[in-house]
């Protein structure tokens, strides 16, 4: 399943957003989860010690968060953007030399090969064809197919870069490595004040 906020207009310079939707469906539920046992342990023992423990709820929906639902590609009308966990990858389409799918989504450039952290590539399934018989099959994922068919649509305005201004840029994510490290010292915290 893909979960892809696509644009609403032509006109509209949003980029298209791709996830997969089992990333957002583990977030919601385990986030869930993790805000009923963090409302528990605030109304149960609102002490220090019970603030020290709701670092453990607080960590694990800070790592779900970090690795399911932060990370996307975003398709954007002149580049692609790969945000994952700790490093984004912006590439202008006209850079872009292919993508290869076998364990995931990587853009091919002349440099090197950016892969993508949550979109998988094509998996197996088993399914019984014409004649009854089950079969290790190809499994597509869509939302690899969105990004292959957003590419192969690009138009030339899309493509240009007539001065050769637009490159392959990298940057650290230092708000979701920041909120990591605090959420996993203070997780570390709350272990250390449960009751032995």
């Amino acid at each position: 399943m893909v979960n892809s906020e696509m644009d609403r207009n032509a006109g509209n310079n949003q980029p298209t957003i791709v996830r997969t939707t089992s990333s957002t469906v583990l977030f919601v539920v385990i986030a869930g989860l993790c805000v009923i046992g963090l409302g528990s342990i605030i109304v149960g023992d609102f002490t220090t010690r019970g603030l020290a423990v709701a670092g453990i709820p607080v960590a694990i929906i800070t790592v779900v968060y970090a690795l399911y639902r932060f990370p996307r590609v975003e398709l954007r009308r002149k580049e692609i953007a790969l945000i994952n966990p700790m490093q984004s990858a912006h590439i202008p389409w006209n850079l872009v030399d292919g993508f290869d799918i076998h364990f995931g989504l990587g853009v091919r450039t002349h440099e090197k090969v950016y892969s993508s952290w949550p979109l998988a590539g094509r998996g197996k399934k088993m399914e019984k064809d014409e004649h009854g018989i089950r079969r290790l099959m190809d499994n597509p994922n869509p939302a690899v197919d969105t990004v292959l068919d957003r590419y192969s649509g690009l138009s030339d305005e899309e493509l240009a870069n007539p001065r050769g201004e637009r490159t392959i840029t990298t940057s650290w994510n230092f708000g979701i490595i920041a909120a990591l490290v605090t959420a996993i010292i203070w997780a570390g915290i709350g272990f250390a004040a449960l009751p032995s």
